[in-house]
């Protein structure tokens, strides 16, 4: 018995238990037997990766959480729309601090490194393909969030709101680029088949 397996285990059985669901019962969700999960939650057994997936999407968690019993980007993946991927995704890289915007530049200019005034770090800058209005805003508020979060009476209920209505900003986007895109599809194809149509008058006046 190996301590990947051991661990493995260990982590269906917490999530599971974190999700009030008996052996019997995640069994029956994942489509085999209360023995063959109770062999890998003991670590008798190793399931295999397809295993592994299918316990986590039953359990709603990610492939990691199972494995290495890390949360840190499970709340990334298991997020049910793309916005919201995107913005915990945002959320996570500036609290990692891998991340920070600064607004003293030209436009334009990329410089290599910021002002070295005693204030700002060496770095970087960091550009923006899409949602760069969102996110741009997303970014400046949490560091608000930062500087003043001693001072909200619910901290956490602020954070969900900020990040949920960002996510709103860049589903808007997207779905308003799709419907963009669609609407050029639907002109396209009609140009063709008027095109279409005219070339067989011609045809059938000859």
């Amino acid at each position: 018995m190996s301590t990947i397996e051991k661990k493995i285990g260990k982590h269906i059985r917490e999530v599971r238990m974190e999700r009030g669901l008996s052996q019997e019962t995640l069994a029956e969700m994942c489509g085999f037997s209360n023995t063959m999960l109770s062999s890998y939650e003991n670590g008798r057994k190793n399931p295999s990766l397809d295993t592994i997936a299918t316990i986590a999407k039953k359990l709603k968690v990610s492939i990691e959480r199972l494995y290495y019993g890390d949360e840190n980007n499970s709340f990334i993946i298991s997020e049910p729309d793309e916005g919201k991927k995107i913005v915990n995704s945002v959320y996570f890289l500036w609290k990692s601090g891998v991340i920070y915007y600064y607004e003293n530049y030209m436009a334009g200019v990329y410089p290599a490194e910021f002002l070295q005034d005693g204030v700002h770090p060496r770095g970087i800058y960091l550009q923006l393909v899409k949602f760069c209005i969102p996110l741009k805003r997303l970014i400046s508020s949490l560091n608000e969030y930062q500087r003043n979060e001693k001072t909200y009476s619910d901290p956490e209920k602020y954070l969900d709101i900020l990040l949920s209505s960002v996510a709103t900003e860049i589903n808007n986007e997207t779905a308003a680029a799709k419907a963009q895109e669609e609407r050029q599809h639907a002109k396209q194809k009609a140009m063709q088949e008027k095109q279409r149509a005219i070339s067989k008058q011609k045809k059938n006046l000859k």
